[in-house]
């Protein structure tokens, strides 16, 4: 049975959050020294096998959206995230591990699967590239799938066309040594994903 549209469209942003050879394309305008400073800042994130954030989701499609707060947390086991919309609309619970994951509502229903991309195929019906988000959020494109990216000058990524999703990066800071994202917006098909991450943790730290 399909959801609605919010528990739906919250669905979506969390399979792209959770879940992939040829080299992403970089900008004509993109220097040998601006790509080598990005490989090596990709190196090094994706080196860190445990990391959270915390921040603020808004989703929308060409009808409808809402936003609320999401916290996700991944470690070597697997990735826990969950988001809550204002006044509790739209809460979903979504884990998942090696060989499964778990989806809980907030009026209680839960769901289970093999992995989040039939979890979602299963209540949606929807085909969507899994893991992408996990380096879009990161500031990263997902290594050895097509696309184009465009490059600042300290190597982070100021724009990503991938899976047919459009990712821009409005800030930076830095976190325990490493440049990772405060803003960032996907777009695809009329759908909007915008996140504001508020903290960031890296290397497990409770």
């Amino acid at each position: 049975m399909r959801r609605s549209f919010w528990t739906g469209l919250g669905l979506l942003v969390a399979v792209l959050l959770l879940t992939a050879c040829s080299t992403v394309k970089t900008s004509s305008e993109t220097s040998p020294a601006d790509l080598a400073r990005y490989e090596l800042r990709a190196n090094a994130i994706s080196a860190v096998e445990a990391w959270a954030l915390q921040g603020r989701l808004a989703v929308s499609d060409e009808n409808d959206g809402g936003s609320g707060t999401l916290r996700w947390r991944v470690g070597p086991d697997g990735s826990r995230m969950d988001f809550h919309g204002a006044m509790g609309r739209g809460a979903w619970q979504l884990e998942s591990g090696g060989g499964w994951a778990e989806l809980k509502l907030a009026d209680g229903s839960t769901y289970f699967a093999a992995n989040v991309g039939e979890l979602v195929r299963g209540q949606l019906g929807w085909e969507i590239p899994v893991e992408a988000l996990s380096w879009w959020v990161r500031g990263l494109a997902v290594p050895g799938s097509e696309g184009h990216k465009t490059l600042g000058e300290d190597g982070t990524l100021s724009f990503l066309n991938q899976y047919g999703w459009v990712v821009e990066y409005g800030r930076y800071r830095e976190v325990g040594g490493f440049i990772l994202p405060s803003k960032l917006t996907a777009r695809n098909e009329g759908k909007t994903v915008k996140l504001a991450i508020r903290d960031w943790e890296t290397g497990g730290d409770e």
